[in-house]
Formats: structure tokens, sequence, C-alpha cells
């Protein structure tokens, strides 16, 4: 049961995210008026990881911040695919690369005060090359392979701004250490 009631919604936008106006009724018996993206929707995080003890990043340009970050591949989760098939497709777009094995991580909400995105990170393992990136016209970013021990020295000197990407390299430290990747 929720603990407020809807009086009115109205799409604000629907391209190229649907953002809606809500009016509620809170459990206080105050009205608000409510603004945000609903769900639901879906991206997947993935730091995939060579046999070698690397991991492909990418330097990509993020408009709203007018800075280029550290992050790990990532992508919306199309209609009618699965979690782990968009992880992998977005992989093979942004840095050209398949893997033997994804590990989910736990997914966590990044902005739950304004929208009701869910984020699904993944450890990948072997990795590997197979092919250039292919991406969206939209899309700014260099590949970059960097050693394990680098990505997470930069993480615990604040050069990851990028808090989707920060949780991932979290949430995957344990796993990595388990595998004598971290040195």
């Amino acid at each position: 049961m929720k603990p407020w009631k809807r009086l009115s919604i109205e799409d604000l936008v629907k391209e190229p995210v649907r953002i809606v106006r809500e009016r509620l009724l809170t459990h206080s018996g105050s009205e608000i008026t409510y603004i945000y993206r609903p769900g639901p929707v879906e991206a997947v995080f993935v730091l995939p990881v060579t046999p070698t003890g690397t991991a492909y990043l990418v330097h990509q340009y993020r408009h709203p911040t007018g800075k280029f970050l550290l992050e790990v591949p990532a992508g919306k989760v199309d209609g009618g695919e699965t979690p782990e098939a968009a992880a992998r497709r977005e992989l093979l777009e942004e840095v050209g690369a398949e893997v033997d094995e994804l590990l989910p991580l736990p997914p966590f909400h990044p902005q739950p005060s304004f929208n009701a995105v869910i984020f699904r990170p993944y450890l990948a393992l072997g990795a590997r090359r197979v092919a250039a990136p292919r991406l969206e016209s939209s899309e700014l970013l260099t590949p970059l392979e960097l050693p394990l021990v680098e990505v997470y020295r930069r993480l615990e000197a604040g050069e990851i701004e990028d808090g989707s990407t920060a949780l991932t390299l979290f949430y995957a430290r344990p796993r990595l250490s388990a595998l004598g990747l971290l040195g």
C-alpha cells in the first residue's frame, strides 16, 4: 500500500526521457507537487576485467557537468532486453569487448528523489576486445585499458567522479580481491 494518494499526473516531457508532474496527497494530509522520471527504467553498468588484471573503461563527455568523466561502460536496458543482454551489448558498443562471465552486483537507485531508475551493475570477467567500438551519434568517448590497481588508486584519490562507476567499483572490490586481481 502506498502512503501517498495521486490526485493528478501529467507528462511534462516525453523525449528523450519521460518527466511527469504529479499532485499528491501525503500521509500527513498535505498536498504537494512532485516532478520526477517514472519507472520502470533500468540501466546497466559493467566493469569489464581482462585475464591480465586490466579493466576497460571509457573517458566520456557528460554535457551537464561540462566534463569528460572516467566511467565503466554503461547504458539503458532496451524494451524486451534483459539486463545481462544489455550489459553485453553496451560492452561491444562502447569498448568493442566480449566477456566470458557476467556477475551481477547489488542493484541500486541512483537518485530516488527524482527518478525511479534502477541501475544494475555487473562485474564482467574474461574481457577481450573483439571489434572496434560502435558508438551512438551522441556519444563522445574514448575507450581506455587501465590496470585494476590504477583504477582503484584513482577511485581512492577521488578522481572517479561518476557516482555509478564509483559504486560499481565498490561492489566489485571484494570479488576482485577474492580472485587475487587487486595485487
